[in-house]
């Protein structure tokens, strides 16, 4: 525990930069979703679900993002796709806040809303982009020993960033009253986007390159130009990469739907059923809370236990208790403090052990195509099971209450599935799952579970293996001062 305590304070030390830009596009990426019903009325005619749609939007161009600047990162360097992820998702959020509505005339509203879907696909794609440099900056300057605890640092920024843009909004929006919110005050929480994020640029300039990239690259000693070897990559990732791929779009699946299916879409139903706002701000700071409160715990779980593991048995715990949660959850609207602590503590709960979602994706891919293969596989699993996840929300509420949780519960199933079916293929051989570290990945009942038979190397290759990996950490990055 102190070993992890040791490490995880390094990490933070040294790479708070990457840790701040995370919380911010954290913050800057949830805005939107509470503050849907004013965007719904300055910029979509009233309609919630074509709000909700604007939403997914951003979605959709976050596997663009993830892939383009993930083979930047690969090609040319981690910190080199850092600096323009942080910047572009800055630029894109504050924009947003500046835009012209309906307010001021049919032309001026049609113009707003055609700057905000350009605006929203922008921020998706620097988005895309930074959650996959992120994890794998950490992966590859974290130890193996706490690499869980080094990781659960980025979901925990992130819901320290959700959880700023909820009490941001909620704070604007007791003070100002709707009818201001409406007018202008919806812009606000974009604008003060800018003094953080600028903070977060000047420290990313300063970061040095992963040691993990630095052996790749010169192991690698090509002679192609950095165009050509882009290609290589890409081609090797969808060619040779393909499963592992597909075992990232359902591994983030209970994470996405629970976070913008049951969390945010949550919330903004509760105040279309009538739950004040002083409840709502209590009951989505409280899940946030927990989240962060146990993301030490969580991280030495899966540092004991293994990703795969911690994974599976969340799953498993959102499929059997997502749908009577958020059952309860609205049927408790006339007693607030019932909503506080089911949505609060069950969804923190939940959310907290699903932050482990990050290590088992990163890990999917060797360090030659490890950006972009997260950013892609990533990005498309949070589109598919999380972009759309409010909308499809507000959708299926309209023909059956019970749906809405129904659809919580299946995004376990599929996570929990996915890992299965996974380590199923591992243990066969033919796949492999860890790159970083390989165990534990799966660790049950005193023993490692699923292991692949072509994984158990004799003494030989493993002090091999050892000592190659033991000269990449000893190759501390360099930092530009």
């Amino acid at each position: 525990m102190g070993a992890a305590r040791e490490d995880v304070w390094h990490v933070i030390k040294t790479y708070w930069p990457l840790l701040l830009g995370n919380a911010l596009e954290w913050y800057e990426f949830t805005l939107f979703g509470y503050l849907s019903p004013y965007f719904q009325v300055n910029f979509f005619q009233g309609s919630a679900v074509a709000a909700w749609l604007g939403f997914a939007i951003t979605f959709v161009a976050r596997p663009l993002g993830g892939v383009v600047l993930g083979l930047i990162g690969d090609v040319f360097g981690r910190k080199v796709a850092a600096f323009p992820s942080i910047f572009g998702m800055l630029l894109s959020t504050v924009l947003q806040g500046c835009l012209p509505t309906y307010q001021s005339g049919p032309a001026a509203g049609f113009l707003g809303l055609c700057l905000l879907v350009v605006l929203r696909l922008l921020q998706g794609i620097f988005t895309g982009g930074e959650i996959a440099t992120v994890s794998t900056y950490i992966t590859e300057v974290g130890n193996p020993r706490s690499l869980a605890s080094s990781l659960v640092m980025i979901p925990a920024t992130a819901s320290l960033g959700n959880l700023l843009s909820l009490l941001v909004t909620f704070s604007f929006e007791g003070a100002l009253g709707d009818g201001a919110m409406t007018q202008w005050g919806w812009r606000l929480p974009f604008l003060l986007a800018l003094l953080p994020g600028s903070l977060a640029i000047w420290g990313r300039r300063r970061l040095g390159e992963t040691a993990m990239f630095l052996a790749s690259e010169a192991e690698e000693q090509l002679e192609t130009g950095k165009a050509k070897r882009a290609m290589i990559k890409i081609w090797e990732l969808v060619a040779s990469y393909w499963p592992q791929v597909l075992i990232g779009f359902g591994a983030v699946a209970a994470l996405a739907v629970n976070l913008y299916g049951g969390m945010t879409w949550g919330l903004v139903s509760l105040k279309k059923h009538g739950l004040s706002i002083d409840f709502r701000t209590v009951a989505g700071a409280t899940s946030n809370c927990v989240v962060l409160l146990m993301a030490p715990v969580v991280g030495c779980v899966a540092d004991k236990h293994g990703a795969a593991w911690t994974q599976f048995i969340t799953g498993v715990a959102l499929a059997a208790v997502g749908m009577p949660l958020l059952i309860s959850i609205e049927e408790s609207v006339e007693s607030p403090w019932l909503v506080v602590l089911f949505y609060g503590i069950g969804f923190g709960i939940l959310q907290a052990f699903l932050m482990v979602h990050s290590l088992q994706v990163v890990e999917l891919f060797p360090v030659e195509v490890r950006t972009a293969g997260m950013g892609l596989s990533y990005n498309v699993g949070f589109c598919l099971f999380g972009g759309f996840a409010p909308m499809v929300f507000e959708a299926a509420e309209s023909l059956a209450t019970w749906m809405p949780p129904l659809l919580l519960s299946l995004g376990g199933v599929v996570t929990a599935s996915t890992t299965l079916v996974s380590l199923w293929l591992r243990s066969r051989g033919r796949i492999q799952l860890t790159h970083v570290r390989h165990t534990p990945y799966f660790y049950c009942c005193g023993k490692e579970r699923f292991l692949n038979f072509q994984m158990q190397k004799s003494e030989e290759e493993i002090k091999a293996i050892e000592k190659k990996r033991s000269a990449i950490e000893g190759f501390q990055p360099v930092v530009d001062i």
